[in-house]
């Protein structure tokens, strides 16, 4: 009977063990479930993408001319640190850039990596394009006249362009010695966002083009130059129109009056300038009771009036 019980006891005994077997096994793979899950959270990957990044061309400028290449690329950034990542987007705190190395490229269009320099550890990047394909050919450098160039579709309706200058009549151009060949003129364009409804003066940036107008890759020295413009309003020649005005005098019937000029000429926009037939000259006779000679002021509305003002002679009529 005693041996039934110890085996009895021992049966149980090994049921309570494993159950608090089974009780520790699930409540330790919970904490490791958890643990596991919080430092997938924290090491969650974040990514921000750079644009137009400029690209930094290592090359002997002293003797050669790159051109044919776009100077921007795309970069886009992953890491698990979103205070490094955060860092890299910023222009002020960046410490990466971009370079394309050519130093050991003499002539002709090359294809070239780009590669990104000094990139902070822990952060990756990609570059969109991976190569930039630039044309490398001896330097040349040539003095050329600066044409000004202004476009009659900056002009408003019934305005004249009347002259254009700039301050400097020639400038240094460098570029490839085949392009340099190409270049017809510089032009100092004026940009096409002015209108031209008044005289102009203001710095504008020059181009080198060809023969056709098309622009080609060139570095001008000085890169701009100050333009004037000088502009004709609408303008057309209208008659003079006399009004009495004033108090007449009691002694006096009438009073007759002669113009220094029976027209004048009036400039504006055109559509003041088209609804204007004639301009009125106001002669105030108060107190006039021999023949005198006034000035009268000459006005009207959205115009310029040449000349702003006539002499008019007054004779009064006694009755």
């Amino acid at each position: 009977m005693k041996n039934k019980d110890v085996i009895i006891s021992k049966i149980i005994y090994m049921l309570i063990s494993l159950f608090f077997a089974i009780i520790l096994f699930f409540n330790a793979n919970a904490v490791l479930l958890k643990n596991a899950n919080g430092r997938g959270n924290s090491s969650e990957m974040h990514s921000t993408t750079i644009y137009d990044m400029p690209i930094d061309l290592k090359y002997d400028n002293s003797r050669y001319f790159v051109s044919g290449f776009d100077g921007t690329a795309n970069v886009y950034l992953t890491s698990y640190n979103l205070v490094r990542l955060t860092a890299e987007k910023s222009d002020d705190t960046r410490s990466f850039h971009l370079v394309a190395d050519l130093s050991k490229v003499k002539e002709g269009t090359v294809e070239v990596p780009i590669r990104v320099v000094q990139l902070a550890s822990g952060v990756n990047a990609q570059v969109d394009p991976g190569n930039i394909s630039v044309t490398v050919e001896k330097k040349a450098t040539k003095t050329f006249n600066v044409t000004p160039v202004v476009s009659e579709k900056l002009l408003p309706e019934g305005y004249k362009l009347k002259g254009m200058a700039t301050d400097k009549k020639e400038v240094q151009v460098t570029s490839g010695a085949s392009i340099i060949t190409q270049i017809d003129r510089v032009e100092a364009y004026l940009p096409s966002d002015v209108i031209l409804d008044n005289d102009f003066t203001g710095k504008v940036y020059l181009r080198a083009v060809d023969k056709t107008g098309k622009v080609l890759p060139a570095k001008i020295s000085p890169t701009s130059v100050k333009m004037s413009v000088d502009v004709d309003l609408p303008n057309k020649d209208v008659p003079v129109v006399g009004k009495i005005t004033g108090k007449k005098s009691s002694d006096m019937k009438d009073y007759t009056y002669k113009l220094a000029k029976s027209t004048v000429n009036i400039s504006g926009e055109q559509k003041y300038i088209d609804n204007i037939s004639n301009i009125t000259a106001n002669i105030d006779v108060t107190d006039i009771k021999k023949e005198t000679t006034i000035t009268v002021p000459l006005s009207a509305d959205g115009v310029t009036i040449t000349p702003d003002e006539m002499q008019v002679v007054v004779t009064p009529v006694k009755k």
